[in-house]
């Protein structure tokens, strides 16, 4: 540590020298204090790029010192909560109710006053450095070090390029890496960026890889040509991607030119191809997370093997019988081991009846059998998964409603495969396997009218009369979410039976508020399955959700319809999403807490 602050004052003593500043940004404290305003983007220009680095590696050390401490939280703004947020509407009828006795407000009245849903970004967020922001958010803070982190990455990325330019060329690389000319101990850039930096060779392929595809390229007449992938190029250097997504991107570019070799595809097609993809997985990239990525990208890339390919690769008689079929591994722990290998078609069988022997909205028409356990039901079919619902409360949070049952999903993947079998078999009717097309068994729950509205909520005053009167449940359930009941009625067979202020009846739910199975059809061919901006569960496993609520009068249409699975349908009612259809397509608007930005996002994988 004492070299690291002998070099960095030496440098810092050069810098100054030379442009006779030596009394400039002599205190990077002050700067994280907000005791001194902070330079324009034009003055930082103007700086040498020795003393640029030198104020980016003390300011970096000054936030990081700033973070560790004990009293960091201190220093975070508040959050501002959405009046209008749909997870208020029961927990905020307790929760706002007075905590002292001697509360200056009327006994059983409590006002919040609810900051701005939409607050106003900070500088360092916006772009605007040339004014400092004296508070941030937790998340918006977040974001920034992560934009950051990312920026510094692109600089290394750029700063490869340059090396691996100077190292190709002797006499630059004499000149900018201090190497002699001829034979060195590196066998190339790569080997040399490794060694000189401590890193591991597949940071430094990476970064190297990096270079050669996001970064403008020099002709052999001198001429600068643009990056291979503009558009990644451009996200990597707004630092808007991850490393992590910066890879899947390219390696998903790099399989298609390598399928393209091999079949020997038309160029202008495989060239329309990678653009397609580059600025498909780029626009998904800027929403999800790279885990998420990577599955979109898979999609893509079976798509385009479809299209480029179509015959599929030819079948190779010598290896074919070893790659493709059913084998017996033998006896291991009580339990018969088989390895199945199937092709494209088989595969497609199965996973029909995995996905509907796990399918949490499955529905059982078939004679039950008492007694049966797990696994050892499986040959005599899928009756054992129970199908009661059950909420959970340990957050408080609203949860999704799932089905009780023991197995696994790979006892019950199996168990449908068996079912499936025994089946065919004994010649048993299809209805002894889950139908998900049908609806659920017809559930009654009780919800009085204000609550159905969130009229209390809007209003931001909750009395206990109002408690009194609060009224939300189901027969077997008992109390439970309002919002599950609203929730439920977007696509379920239940019976909603909506009391007035006095107790009296008002309406008993009917069958219009749900989704026919044509509109239902329609739907699921506009999104393709769970149209929530990362999701890829399939279509039967959604609910079809009233973007305009029923309750508040919404229409039940394909333009006021939107597939949501189970999770992400809860999510929407808790306040995490607004949805703006725009153009006939659900655009998706994030909480302030997701995104401060509250940039709409879309779902990708189903559609483009």
């Amino acid at each position: 540590m004492t070299d690291d602050h002998e070099y960095q004052d030496g440098l810092e003593r050069q810098v100054e020298h030379k442009n006779e500043q030596k009394n400039e940004h002599k205190d990077v404290d002050d700067h994280a204090s907000g005791t001194a305003p902070l330079p324009s983007l034009n003055s930082l220009d103007e700086l040498p790029l020795g003393h640029l680095t030198a104020l980016l590696q003390e300011a970096t050390r000054a936030v990081v010192h700033r973070l560790s401490g004990p009293d960091a939280l201190r220093e975070f703004t508040a959050m501002a909560v959405p009046e209008d947020s749909g997870g208020r509407d029961w927990g905020a009828m307790l929760s706002s109710l007075p905590d002292e006795p001697d509360s200056d407000a009327a006994p059983g009245l409590a006002v919040a006053s609810v900051p701005d849903p939409n607050p106003v970004l900070p500088p360092v967020l916006t772009g605007d450095a040339s004014t400092h922001a004296d508070a941030v958010t937790l998340p918006v803070l977040h974001q920034v070090l992560e934009t950051v982190g990312r920026s510094v990455a692109t600089a290394q990325m750029t700063l490869t390029g340059h090396t691996v330019e100077a190292f190709d060329n002797p006499p630059e690389r004499r000149r900018l890496l201090g190497l002699p000319q001829g034979k060195t101990a590196f066998r190339d850039a790569t080997d040399y960026l490794k060694l000189a930096l401590r890193i591991d060779g597949t940071e430094a392929r990476r970064r190297t890889r990096w270079a050669a595809s996001l970064r403008p390229t020099r002709a052999l007449t001198g001429e600068s040509l643009p990056p291979a992938l503009p558009l990644l190029s451009a996200a990597v250097h707004e630092g808007k991607l991850d490393r992590a997504a910066v890879d899947v991107i390219t390696t998903a570019l790099d399989n298609v030119r390598q399928m393209a070799r091999r079949v020997e595809a038309d160029p202008q097609t495989v060239s329309d191809l990678l653009d397609d993809g580059e600025e498909r997985l780029v626009a998904q990239a800027e929403s999800v997370d790279p885990g998420t990525l990577r599955k979109v990208a898979a999609h893509w890339l079976r798509w385009v093997e479809a299209a480029v390919d179509p015959d599929g690769s030819e079948p190779n008689d010598a290896t074919l019988p070893q790659l493709q079929g059913l084998i017996r591994k033998g006896e291991r722990n009580g339990l018969h081991q088989w390895l199945l290998a199937v092709n494209d078609e088989q595969n497609e069988y199965l996973l029909t009846v995995a996905n509907a022997a796990t399918n949490p909205r499955a529905s059982y028409r078939g004679p039950s059998m008492e007694g049966a356990e797990g696994s050892a039901a499986g040959s005599e079919g899928l009756d054992q998964l129970l199908t009661a619902e059950v909420q959970s409360e340990e957050d408080g949070s609203l949860t999704a409603v799932t089905a009780v049952d023991p197995r696994s999903t790979q006892q019950k993947q199996l168990d449908g495969l068996m079912a499936c079998i025994a089946g065919g078999l004994a010649m048993i009717e299809s209805d002894q396997l889950p139908s998900t097309g049908g609806t659920r068994p017809q559930v009654s729950v009780l919800i009085d009218f204000h609550t159905l509205l969130g009229d209390l909520q809007k209003a931001g005053t909750v009395t206990a009369e109002d408690l009194l009167q609060f009224e939300s449940s189901a027969t077997f359930t008992g109390p439970i979410h309002p919002g599950t009941i609203r929730a439920m009625a977007c696509d379920a067979d239940i019976l909603p039976v909506v009391l007035g202020s006095s107790g009296e009846v008002l309406d008993v739910g009917r069958a219009q508020r749900l989704f026919p199975a044509r509109l239902r059809q329609a739907v699921a061919a506009r999104d393709g399955g769970c149209a929530a901006p990362g999701c890829w569960i399939p279509a039967p496993w959604c609910d079809v959700h009233h973007v305009e609520h029923w309750e508040h009068g919404g229409p039940t249409s394909v333009d006021n319809g939107v597939l949501l699975c189970n999770h992400h349908h809860h999510a929407v009612h808790a306040g995490a999403w607004d949805i703006d259809m725009d153009s006939g397509r659900p655009w998706f608007i994030p909480a302030p807490y997701l995104d401060p930005r509250r940039q709409p996002q879309r779902n990708r994988f189903w559609r483009r």
